[in-house]
């Protein structure tokens, strides 16, 4: 059975999403954790997330979290196929674009509601994770703009 060519970009954009989401994760949560999970710094609650029974669920299944990011990474291919004709502009700016918008419909209600209102982390700390997811959105936004956009060249077909 042969796809066709517009389920070939979302399906390959998706998995660009779900690596570009790992990688994000990574380059900027990775070096935030210093400040993220420092005792001094961060609410005792939002670490015993983390530390307490009951742990969270990639600690007893490692898979959630790659097959999570890959069923994300194929919602955002899907509502970046759908709004891509909205876009303007360059590759770069249309996936950067997506990723600015992606950004502002999860992130600041995520980050009010968990971490700074249930979780009780300290304001600064919830901000710089709304930074760090920023970059992240970024770059999965022109990850997905991008392999959208090599999948639909004459020569990916």
């Amino acid at each position: 059975m042969v796809l066709p060519r517009r389920a070939v970009r979302i399906v390959a954009s998706g998995f660009a999403a779900a690596i570009a989401w790992y990688a994000g994760i990574v380059v900027f949560f990775g070096p935030a954790q210093a400040l993220l999970a420092d005792p001094e710094r961060q609410s005792p609650k939002f670490l015993a997330a983390f530390t307490e029974e009951p742990l969270p669920r990639m600690a007893d299944t490692p898979a959630v979290l790659p097959l999570g990011l890959l069923l994300i990474g194929l919602v955002h291919a899907v509502s970046y196929a759908w709004l891509a004709p909205r876009l303007t502009g360059s590759t770069l700016r249309r996936g950067a674009s997506f990723g600015v918008l992606a950004w502002a419909l999860m992130v600041p209600w995520f980050e009010f509601y968990l971490p700074w209102n249930v979780m009780r982390e300290p304001l600064g700390l919830a901000l710089l994770e709304a930074a760090c997811w920023l970059l992240v959105l970024l770059g999965v936004g022109v990850a997905v703009a991008f392999a959208q956009g090599v999948a639909a060249s004459p020569r990916a077909g």
